[in-house]
Order: C-alpha cells, then structure tokens, then sequence
C-alpha cells in the first residue's frame, strides 16, 4: 500500500507511519518527565528535525548532480532522505539532549525508542504485505487504441510506471522529468499509466504539450492503482527486469528520487524500499 485515503486527502503510508510513532514515542515520554515539571517535547522534536535535516544533507550529496539549485535541494516534497544517516543523527542527538539534560533521560531514551521500534515495526509489516509484488498481468489499452499486458510490453526490461491524471498539477510538473528520464534510459522501459480518463483527453493533453512519451495506457477502472495500493496519483513504481517491485514513491517525484529508483531498477543487488 502506498498511500491511505482521509477524506478528501491521500497520504503516504511512510508519512501517516512516522506521525503515528512520534506521537506515540511523544505521549510516552511526556508521561514519564511529569515527575520532573520539565517538558520533553520540544527535546525530542529538536531530535526528530535534525535527524531527519542530516539525513536530507547526506541525500542530497548522494544524489548531488541531480539537483541543478538550491531551491531543488530544499524542496523537501520529495522525502528525499537518508535513513541510514537519519538512524545514526537519531541516535547521536538523542545522547546530546540527554547529556544537556540528564533529568530528562529515562524520558528521552524511552521516547526515541518507542518512536524508533514503533517506525520499525510499522515498515517490517509494510514489507511483508507486499515483499512479493511484482508487474501485474493487467492488459491495458494504448492511446493508439490496442491493448497489451504490462510484462508483454516490459519485455524483460527494468519499468517504471507513473501513475497519473491530466487534472493533477504535481503530474504535470513532473512529465518534462520523466520524458528526459525515458530519452536518458532506454534500456528501462516507462509506462505512463492514465488514471480513469478517456482516449481523446489524454491525447488532447499529450498534444498540447508535446509528450512524446513510448508508451502511455489507459485504466479507465484504475487497477494498477488498486494492485499497488495508491489512493491517489502521482504514484510512480520502480520493477527489476526480473518484474519485481524494488521502489516506489507516491506524491510528486524529484529527479534525484527517480534516479534512485531508477538505479535500483537497474541493479541485480537491490533492497527495496517505499516513500
């Protein structure tokens, strides 16, 4: 699943997962550092935003010849970070905090730590629901009016599928990204998939913007997004050539987020991962 539906809003399941632990790891540690008339919110948020700060430093360095402005580098829409440098900033502040304010201890470790195995525990069972999704047999149809089954048109190719809609202006500030994208790999193969619009609408806007992406489908009834859990578009999805899922991204895309995903659809030695 990659995003869950409140109301009018989608959000992504990584994003509604961190809120929940937080505010779990928060409601622990208040309850604790009662005794000590001392509050321990405003410690543990310092934490939760320089840990994840680091780990857009140490993101963006990774990714750094796919940033052209600083601008680019600070739109943090993307969720573009390092977990890895987010775990060791977690852990490194958290031993600061608690040597600026030794009161403040068991409260702290005791937040930080329902936090971190609250988020952990919420993506173990992310990965274990869908650990084995790979490219759905769905046959869908051209815009140039044929039908085709997505492993049929993949022909053994790593994929990327994007999920999209021409009302949806986070969708169309990201095609002129995906067409370089699609020019600058081709052995990947890209399937912009229309959401829930008829032929001559998606022609009419492919038109007049000039788009001329390989291959662009159609789901009226909106399976791929049923299949892969995405409760809204964007939604972009990463397959190995072997049709495994090994990334994927809901909400607009960066170009530094689609190379990561693209490199992991690429490479035979990947871990997979949602955002």
């Amino acid at each position: 699943m990659l995003s869950i539906s409140i109301g009018p809003i989608s959000l992504p399941v990584p994003v509604l997962l961190l809120l929940l632990s937080v505010s779990a790891g928060l409601l622990v540690a208040r309850w604790l550092s009662k005794a000590n008339n001392r509050s321990v919110t405003d410690p543990l948020l310092l934490v939760l935003f320089g840990a994840l700060v680091f780990g857009r430093v140490i993101f963006i360095l990774r990714f750094a010849d796919s940033y052209s402005s600083i601008w680019q580098m600070l739109d943090f829409r993307d969720r573009g970070v390092d977990v890895s440098a987010v775990l060791l900033a977690t852990a490194v502040l958290t031993l600061l905090q608690i040597k600026r304010s030794p009161s403040l201890k068991k409260a702290m470790l005791a937040g930080v730590i329902v936090s971190a195995c609250s988020f952990s525990a919420g993506s173990a069972w992310i990965h274990v629901q869908q650990q084995h999704q790979v490219l759905a047999d769905i046959r869908l149809e051209t815009v140039f009016g044929y039908t085709v089954a997505l492993p049929e048109l993949a022909q053994g190719k790593p994929v990327v599928i994007n999920l999209w809609a021409s009302w949806c202006p986070p969708c169309h500030r990201e095609m002129p990204l995906l067409l370089k994208a699609e020019h600058q790999n081709p052995a990947v193969r890209f399937m912009l998939v229309n959401l829930q619009e008829n032929r001559d609408t998606v022609q009419q806007y492919l038109r007049q913007h000039q788009l001329t992406f390989s291959h662009v489908l159609l789901d009226p009834l909106g399976d791929v997004a049923s299949r892969y859990g995405a409760q809204g578009v964007p939604a972009t999805l990463f397959f190995s050539a072997e049709g495994k899922l090994v990334d994927a991204h809901f909400g607009a895309l960066s170009h530094a987020v689609l190379q990561r995903g693209i490199d992991k659809a690429n490479s035979s030695d990947h871990g997979r991962t949602v955002n």
